[in-house]
């Protein structure tokens, strides 16, 4: 149901944390986890596996799951507490709902709330200490991993992966862009207003069907055990928005000029993208959209300009399908921005 990634090597250097401080204690660490020392100095990759396990025994030796990230610290075990929480939620939101009075409880360093904007639902994790403190310097890296593990841990309860429309993160990409794209399998946005995920709002029906028998052998690895892929999530469609995110005049491009580029059969192509619950025309809105909140971002074209970009007749269609995605018309959307 799931599987280990690689990861750059800087993740397990932001794992480490205020090991970094001792030579010897991080080299002795690593060693004790069989994770070869080249991660301190090399910007290559190594097996996610081997990160959740530090993980672990970090955040087990500090008593602290943020590894740093926070100004007061979240014990070993606050995951699992979490969990046990919403043990009673029905549904996605109410455990989403559930999850935000539960930060906000822990600490007032944490005020999350979930919108419906359009089509989307936006989760925003807005973390910020209180009496003029500062961000811990590793709180980009906590934001990161408390993204994978919650919505691996969204995942697992209603036994559906989340697919993501995009990732929103308030600080700089600390390793490449498509490293953390691969982690989310959607795009990520860096240097935004807020931190957020944003996904179907259809998806906050879902029931939740994992039975809570089995929530005791979740417990036992929690939160290290999200650090690994829940499932597989659309690989096939991953393949097909990478290629028309890439490809300057995407709108342009056809069923069949994706299946030649993916050496498979237009029937074929189809065949998989229905058994990942999507189509062609999906993916292709999908990423109109995304282009359509890049070039408002940008303020280089004009909101008419942008329409003809992405293949609209007309601005007035375009304002009209983008109010529907978001919630928001283009102009409303560039003036947030």
């Amino acid at each position: 149901m799931s599987r280990y990634y690689p990861v750059p090597n800087v993740f397990f250097r932001r794992q480490l944390g205020s090991y970094l401080l001792d030579k010897q204690k991080a080299q002795a660490l690593l060693a004790a986890h069989n994770i070869p020392l080249s991660v301190l100095t090399t910007d290559s990759y190594t097996d996610s596996k081997k990160l959740a396990s530090l993980a672990n025994t970090v955040w087990r030796a500090t008593d602290d799951e943020s590894t740093g990230g926070t100004v007061k610290r979240l014990p070993f075990g606050f995951f699992k507490m979490l969990c046990r929480a919403c043990g009673d939620c029905e549904n996605l939101q109410a455990i989403i709902h559930r999850s935000c009075d539960f930060f906000r409880i822990i600490s007032d360093e944490f005020t999350f709330s979930l919108e419906i904007k359009g089509e989307e639902a936006v989760f925003m994790m807005c973390h910020q200490p209180q009496n003029g403190l500062e961000l811990p310097e590793n709180n980009d890296y906590f934001i990161m991993c408390l993204v994978i593990v919650l919505t691996r841990w969204f995942a697992w309860m209603i036994d559906e992966a989340i697919e993501l429309e995009r990732v929103e993160f308030q600080f700089s990409a600390f390793a490449l862009i498509e490293d953390f794209e691969n982690i989310y399998h959607s795009a990520v946005k860096f240097n935004q207003k807020s931190n957020c995920i944003v996904f179907s709002k259809e998806l906050l029906s879902k029931k939740v069907v994992t039975p809570q028998s089995k929530l005791p052998s979740l417990l036992i690895d929690a939160p290290h055990c999200f650090l690994r892929h829940y499932r597989q999530v659309n690989s096939t469609a991953e393949q097909v928005r990478k290629i028309l995110e890439k490809h300057e005049a995407f709108t342009q491009l056809k069923l069949i000029d994706i299946s030649r580029q993916l050496n498979i059969s237009t029937a074929t192509l189809t065949r998989k993208l229905k058994g990942e619950n999507t189509s062609f025309m999906e993916i292709k809105d999908r990423t109109r959209k995304h282009k359509a909140m890049s070039l408002l971002r940008t303020f280089e074209l004009s909101i008419t300009e942008i329409s003809y970009v992405l293949g609209f007749s007309e601005s007035s269609a375009f304002t009209r399908a983008f109010k529907k995605w978001t919630g928001d018309t283009p102009v409303e959307y560039r003036k947030s921005c």
